[in-house]
């Protein structure tokens, strides 16, 4: 599924990214111990919650637990937020963001090598 339309806030992406680099559903008891000390099972359990209701991830139940996955593809979200990113800051132009980028001595020398061969190899 490639629902990208929808907002991810930062907190859920912390559990998107988790749950992309799973090779398995998860627990709301996993995805706790995966983040760390820092969050609740009731928080995260909350954002997951939130994550079904936007049709970005699903679960499925075994007895009384929930196995959560995602929908939204990692690549497809990127993608996305690079789009968005692209059109707010730069007319979508990524001439525009990588003239800015070296305008503003953010490119080093490496990098701009480095993206010199990614075009010259189209």
């Amino acid at each position: 599924m490639s629902n990208t339309k929808q907002t991810i806030t930062d907190s859920e992406y912390e559990i998107m990214k988790l749950l992309w680099r799973s090779n398995s559903k998860m627990t709301v008891a996993e995805v706790v111990n995966g983040l760390g000390n820092d969050w609740s099972a009731s928080t995260v359990s909350t954002f997951l919650q939130r994550l079904l209701k936007k049709g970005i991830v699903s679960c499925d139940k075994k007895g009384k637990t929930n196995l959560y996955y995602p929908l939204l593809r990692q690549s497809d979200y990127d993608m996305s937020e690079t789009q968005s990113f692209l059109s707010k800051l730069y007319n979508g132009s990524v001439k525009n963001l990588v003239a800015a980028l070296y305008e503003n001595k953010k490119l080093s020398k490496e990098d701009m090598s480095e993206l010199k061969k990614m075009f010259e190899l189209e």
